[in-house]
């Protein structure tokens, strides 16, 4: 989503590690398109301002965008919701009541920039999207599948939906009109779904046209603000044109990986060694105990050196830094633990005597 060989103007993001969502929520927003598609280093500072130790080398940064992310997608912050049975997001329509309707507008312009960050950058991030909102973050809604799509969010309405659309009856008798009811915080709203929907009858004739706008409705009307505004601020990050180039499963990829477990084999064929090599009996004891761990435990120790938990979508052989293995000789066993520099990838691997040490 870059030429590395072009120019690429720096800006210096500080963050308080116990304020990640608001401190980034201040510093990404003021930055221009320009600033946002060139390097940012990240420096997290204590309560009183001063810097932690550390250079940027990549690695703050893909922490801190990790962060940054998994809180501002979080269901807790107000902006996404989840579907019944997968839990994928998809914007929360209420949005406008939780933090007000100008507020919701900066906040998704805000997460769109985060999320086109991370794929300029090549940062795999915990968000996964209902497919409906990826066709949105696309550009190419897909109105064909919308009613297929609507199970996601609401299988008892997807269901009533259906119904209608094979009732054999006089579909007048059902007493509908063009019109779409919800809750809200308890209270039922009712709008049109077309001018002057709630005088026109839904009939034979025209229950598929009803069936598709209350379906359009849900997943595309309601929202259409905010998701505005998210596709605005990814915008500024990315050129959105590239993104019609990706299928909505290939879309999800690029943001977090793939849902397999680390390819063990693909890591290892890309790891550099400093202070031993590939055949040393202590790294051939550390890729036994990585192999056999679950798939859980290889994410943890991955995100453990790399501040991501997925590796590339492209591969570890598109990790930059290179996921690096560098030997710490120690006297015993119980002397020192396994280290790491998220900063530069690198896991710092005591010569254990075992590989139940």
């Amino acid at each position: 989503f870059w030429d590395p060989d072009a120019p690429r103007a720096r800006s210096v993001v500080r963050v308080r590690r116990s304020r990640v969502l608001a401190d980034g929520l201040a510093r990404i927003v003021s930055l221009s398109p320009a600033q946002l598609r060139g390097r940012l280093s990240v420096a997290f500072v204590d309560e009183f301002g001063r810097d932690e130790a550390g250079i940027d080398a990549g690695g703050l940064f893909k922490e801190f965008w990790t962060e940054l992310s998994a809180a501002a997608f979080g269901e807790d912050f107000g902006l996404f919701k989840t579907t019944t049975h997968d839990g994928l997001l998809y914007p929360n329509p209420d949005a406008g009541f939780v933090h007000g309707d100008a507020e919701s507008l900066r906040l998704f312009h805000f997460v769109g920039r985060v999320l086109g960050k991370a794929l300029r950058e090549g940062v795999t991030v915990q968000p996964r999207f209902a497919r409906s909102f990826l066709g949105v973050v696309r550009g190419d809604v897909n109105y064909a599948s919308l009613l297929e799509d609507l199970g996601a969010l609401d299988p008892e309405l997807q269901r009533n939906l259906r119904f209608l659309a094979r009732y054999d009856g006089d579909v007048a008798d059902l007493g509908l009109d063009f019109t779409v009811s919800f809750d809200r915080f308890g209270a039922t709203v009712t709008e049109n779904l077309r001018p002057g929907g709630d005088a026109i009858d839904v009939t034979s004739l025209n229950r598929h046209a009803y069936v598709q706008a209350v379906a359009k409705f849900h997943l595309v009307d309601r929202t259409a603000a905010f998701s505005k505004a998210f596709v605005r601020g990814l915008g500024d990050a990315v050129d959105r044109d590239l993104l019609t180039a990706f299928s909505p499963p290939e879309l999800q990829v690029l943001v977090s990986g793939a849902d397999a477990a680390v390819d063990v084999d693909d890591l290892k064929a890309h790891t550099r060694y400093e202070g031993c090599s590939a055949s040393d009996k202590h790294v051939a004891r550390f890729w036994s105990v990585f192999r056999a761990m679950s798939p859980r435990d290889r994410a943890a120790l991955l995100k453990f050196v790399t501040a991501c938990e997925r590796g590339p979508s492209l591969g570890f052989g598109a990790l930059a830094p290179r996921f690096t293995v560098r030997k710490v000789p120690i006297r015993s066993d119980g002397e020192k633990l396994p280290t790491a520099s998220t900063c530069f990838n690198v896991l710092k691997l005591p010569t254990y005597s075992s590989e139940s040490a």
